[in-house]
């Protein structure tokens, strides 16, 4: 394990984060070097967020990369994070269909 690996359930948290953002964005912008720039923005807001620099992140993440059942793990809890937060933002706008609302991003 890396040295200063971000805990697990920081993990979790970032990367569904990330995961978010990156649907949102792929979905609002058009143009794929527009999005990269848009999406390496908000990443690092999203670390700094959570108090992580990005050489922990990237050295934590390429440690699960490394442990194929740690990553499995890791990802199961992530999927339902996702969709607990879906959940969450159908519940708070009355709306069962994420066709109809934007802001969720379905859990996969």
């Amino acid at each position: 394990m890396p040295e200063n690996m971000v805990p697990r359930e920081k993990m979790v948290q970032i990367l569904a984060d990330v995961h978010t953002r990156e649907a949102q964005i792929e979905r609002a912008v058009v143009y794929p070097d527009t999005a990269l720039m848009i999406f390496n923005r908000e990443e690092k807001q999203i670390l700094a967020k959570y108090d992580v620099s990005e050489q922990q992140f990237k050295e934590s993440y390429s440690y699960y990369l490394d442990h194929a059942e740690a990553m499995d793990k890791l990802y199961e809890t992530i999927v339902d994070t996702l969709g607990v937060r879906e959940t969450k933002i159908k519940a708070a706008n009355g709306n069962t269909d994420p066709e109809e609302n934007p802001e969720v991003v379905p859990a996969q």
